[in-house]
């Protein structure tokens, strides 16, 4: 095996189990043991099994290609988005193509077939700013497909990862709430953006569930210039401050810093998306951690179960409150 191309039937004879076993692990098909799945996995990159893209692809009719199209900018989540799709795409034994949809939201549900080539096995929309549905569903019309970090679910030819936003905002809220913060006060992200609305309404859900006023400032981006900008012009810092990314956490805290108020004795704030380095503002952040690579790797789990006809599901990503010095 040394000098040739180590086969499926080859692992399968190590393994113990038949070629057709073997092959739907490589196609992260389901219908797999865990124990099972691990012991050939392991054996795969034991013998450093690599996938023939050109008998697979003549024996169904495929290209052994999955595309990818960007339909938001490439900030934090979204660039570990892609690059855990990536990675994941490479394991499955899949090459990757890439395309670009941003620009004006008018422009986006117009946007005509040519976007994506015509010889590519399956979709990934890499959505979340402005109206990306359309896009998605009308791909799915002629192949597999899945949206990913739209919030959007329920389609019948197409395949959803997201992160749920309003249980993430919610857990942020309730938790200044359980240290007894009652003055409440949100730093909400781009209105054009799906996380933001999502976030907003989790704040809003809380607060009116618990009778408080719930008091929003709108930010024109994500940027933590224009936090600093909406806290310094706040008629007093809060007792407790969410704020819809960590970046606008950042900028509020600097404003607070500087108007002397001390965090969390006078002050306490959380952020969200527990970017790289938030364990090292000052103070370090508390913030709601998105958990990326398990949407990538979904996103081309799901993508392999369309290409192999089964049916359009929906996953949703539960994110987990991080709690640090700042609050």
């Amino acid at each position: 095996m040394v000098n040739r191309r180590v086969s499926l039937a080859d692992v399968a004879r190590r393994a113990g189990v038949s070629s057709n076993t073997v092959s739907r692990v490589v196609r992260n098909d389901p219908e797999v043991s865990d124990a099972t799945r691990k012991r050939i996995q392991e054996l795969l990159e034991e013998l450093d099994y690599k996938p023939n893209l050109a008998a697979r692809a003549l024996a169904r009719s495929r290209t052994g290609v999955i595309h990818v199209l960007l339909a938001a900018p490439m900030f934090h989540g979204h660039a570990q988005t892609f690059l855990s799709i990536t990675n994941a795409a490479a394991i499955a034994g899949f090459h990757v193509s890439v395309s670009d949809a941003q620009g004006p939201s008018s422009r986006v549900p117009k946007i005509h077939h040519g976007l994506t080539p015509i010889d590519v096995d399956g979709v990934i929309v890499i959505g979340g700013q402005g109206p990306t549905l359309d896009l998605a569903v009308e791909l799915g019309e002629r192949v597999p497909t899945v949206l990913v970090l739209a919030g959007e679910h329920g389609f019948d030819k197409v395949s959803t990862v997201s992160v749920d936003n309003v249980l993430g905002a919610r857990r942020a809220v309730e938790y200044l709430i359980s240290l007894g913060v009652t003055d409440l006060l949100h730093i909400a992200g781009p209105v054009d953006w799906v996380d933001s609305g999502e976030r907003l309404r989790g704040f809003r859900e809380v607060c009116e569930e618990r009778g408080l006023t719930p008091h929003v400032v709108q930010a024109d981006s994500w940027d933590a210039a224009d936090g600093y900008r909406l806290l310094k012009k706040w008629r007093c810092p809060p007792a407790g401050l969410f704020a819809a990314n960590d970046q606008l956490a950042l900028g509020a805290i600097r404003a607070m810093l500087e108007a002397g108020v001390r965090l969390p004795e006078e002050s306490r704030v959380v952020g969200y998306d527990d970017i790289v380095g938030a364990e090292c503002f000052f103070p370090p952040l508390s913030t709601v951690r998105q958990d990326f690579a398990a949407v990538g790797r979904s996103a081309v789990e799901l993508l392999n179960e369309l290409m192999n006809d089964q049916p359009s599901r929906d996953t949703v990503i539960e994110p987990s409150l991080v709690i640090r010095a700042s609050s």
